[in-house]
């Protein structure tokens, strides 16, 4: 008798896509300032890409292991190629673990920062960024 195993991996956090004109940093000073956050650089995620090896990609995080916070902005567009190619309009991509913040107060406070100048909630596998983000956790 065969067995098969069907598993759906569901992500613990909300994906948020961000559109900005200015860099990494600026926006992490502006979302520190915005949440009480303390975003620093992080390990870059490593990307396969079709026509070249693959990319790196700069991020970003914040983590507070005793509130359950976990907050990572990672720089979606690089000259190589996409992070999430179904988010191709997007510079960044924000993974947010937050227990007391829910995603909608979230985009509406980033909503009132001058240096975003478009912002949504995105769905992890339809944008091809779950597999990538995966190594972070």
């Amino acid at each position: 008798m065969q067995h098969t195993l069907d598993w759906e991996y569901t992500p613990d956090y909300e994906l948020i896509g961000i559109s900005s004109s200015v860099g990494c940093h600026r926006l992490a000073w502006a979302l520190n300032r915005q949440f009480g956050w303390q975003l620093r650089c992080g390990e870059d995620v490593v990307v396969p890409q079709a026509k070249r090896d693959e990319t790196s990609h700069p991020t970003m995080r914040h983590s507070q292991e005793e509130e359950g916070v976990h907050i990572t902005l990672v720089l979606n567009r690089v000259p190589g190629g996409m992070l999430a190619k179904g988010a191709s309009g997007l510079d960044f991509l924000m993974a947010v673990n937050h227990h007391e913040l829910a995603a909608h107060e979230i985009l509406a406070a980033l909503r009132t920062l001058k240096e975003v100048t478009f912002v949504t909630v995105l769905d992890p596998e339809a944008s091809g960024a779950m597999e990538p983000l995966m190594a972070l956790e």
